[in-house]
């Protein structure tokens, strides 16, 4: 895979930067003139700002949502739906080969558009793969759920995986042509219509089938909004007419390099489900499951932007600067986690047991066992394309592989109460964090000296020319 940089495009209508002063108009129109100024001057800031301010208000309608669906549906209701999206989990970090990262490294905005195509006819294979899977592995799923009918419900994992990996390259297309308003403003469209579907389930009394219909749904209209938004972008761009084959072996470093990694990292994240469910009940797992919803959404907000923009600053990033890019990024994100985090720490216990009801109370215990977690978590998420980008992915490979089989192992050993094992396994894998920033900041300065020795070769190569 190489490291250049992309072509640097225009912003869409209505998305150009202002000028650095705004005119006494556009002070009339910003509450802020100043912050809106500051902002506008620095790309990265604003990149982030746009995608902030669509995903922040959907994390806020989908919390809400959530909240009244904790008033409304059985703690095992909830278990099974979290079950299916969790089968459905494991196939879509993979579900694209990963080919959907390459979409904005070509220089050539015909050649990305071949990829597009080229990660779309993927998806649509291996979610085809995976809704066929689930008739010989329906029964056997839907007995541990011990709900007979949801073998048929499973049959949703297809299209839910394909539903969900094509918002992910659309994004990335978003991502590629600096169109971070439209990724946050299809992040609340996507929540909003979702959360509309799951209250209408709530009113109707359709349990688990209704919440995996309604999310279904909203990425339905997620993928609708995007065409209309983007649509126009990508049919006036002339697509290359390179071979598939060809496009599949320039950029097969993804697919060999870091599917593996979303593979196994699928693994854990879906395995620490289940493990809980069997181990804990249905029940039990679907109030584990709503404390990680909640605690995630926070994060979520700020997040996904850090990751898209930085994903996208560090492909078009110079050699010899990656350190102080990643090591930006870590105390920027420690800064910017404290406060927000540390106040999830205060006001859970008192507030949270509140808000989702008698039935739900035992999560707000749990999303407390899980902040240092999500809170290294969410350090780390932003710098981790760093690996892809300095071609290190065997490093985070084997990081991955430990990174899995700690907590599953230690979630089978462990004889405490649900809340306990949180609390214990929380601890665990924030150390396992702090030694991934650290081997991020060493991989970083590697890359720079070699980059800086091959320099220094070209020069005197160059100067022994003369």
């Amino acid at each position: 895979m190489t490291n250049t940089p992309t072509e640097s495009v225009p912003s869409g209508p209505g998305e150009q930067t202002p000028p650095a002063k705004p005119t006494t108009t556009d002070e009339k129109r910003v509450r802020f003139p100043r912050a809106h100024a500051y902002i506008q001057r620095h790309e990265f800031l604003a990149s982030v700002t746009k995608v902030m301010s669509g995903t922040g208000l959907a994390q806020l309608v989908a919390a809400l949502a959530t909240l009244y669906v904790t008033h409304h549906i059985d703690p095992s209701d909830w278990g099974i739906y979290g079950a299916i999206m969790a089968v459905s989990q494991f196939v879509i970090p993979a579900a694209a080969l990963r080919y959907e990262m390459a979409i904005v490294l070509p220089r050539d905005d015909s050649e990305a558009k071949r990829v597009l195509r080229l990660a779309t006819r993927i998806n649509a294979v291996v979610s085809t793969l995976a809704m066929l899977a689930m008739i010989p592995m329906g029964g056997f799923l839907s007995g541990l759920l011990e709900k007979p009918e949801a073998r048929w419900w499973l049959l949703a994992v297809g299209p839910i995986v394909f539903t969900y990996t094509e918002v992910s390259v659309v994004n990335y297309w978003a991502n590629r042509r600096k169109r971070f308003g439209v990724i946050g403003t299809n992040a609340l469209w996507c929540q909003s219509t979702t959360a509309v579907g799951r209250i209408t389930s709530c009113a109707i009394t359709a349990g688990a089938l209704g919440q995996v219909v309604a999310t279904f749904l909203g990425k339905c209209l997620a993928l609708n909004n995007f065409r209309r938004r983007l649509g126009p972008d990508l049919r006036n761009i002339k697509e290359s007419d390179m071979p598939m084959r060809a496009v599949m072996r320039k950029y097969r470093q993804l697919p060999l390099l870091t599917a593996p990694n979303a593979i196994v990292d699928a693994i854990r994240q879906q395995g620490v489900n289940m493990i809980i469910m069997v181990k804990f009940s249905t029940a039990g797992y679907g109030r584990f499951s709503i404390a990680w919803t909640l605690m995630q959404m926070p994060a979520a907000v700020i997040n996904q932007a850090l990751s898209q923009v930085f994903f996208q600053k560090l492909s078009v990033s110079d050699a010899g600067k990656f350190y102080q890019t990643v090591k930006k990024s870590v105390v920027r994100s420690l800064l910017v986690g404290i406060v927000p985090f540390g106040l999830l720490y205060v006001l859970i216990p008192p507030v949270l047991p509140w808000l989702l009801g008698a039935k739900f109370e035992q999560s707000a215990d749990i999303a407390v066992a899980l902040v240092p977690w999500l809170y290294v978590n969410f350090v780390t998420s932003p710098i981790s394309n760093m690996f892809i980008v300095t071609r290190n992915n065997g490093i985070a490979l084997i990081f991955a592989i430990i990174y899995a089989v700690v907590p599953l192992t230690y979630l089978n050993l462990s004889d405490l109460s649900i809340v306990g094992t949180i609390y214990q396994m929380s601890f665990i894998m924030a150390g396992l964090l702090v030694f991934y920033i650290g081997l991020a900041l060493v991989v970083a300065k590697r890359f720079d000296k070699k980059n800086a020795q091959v320099g220094e070769k070209a020069e005197v190569s160059e100067d022994s020319r003369l």
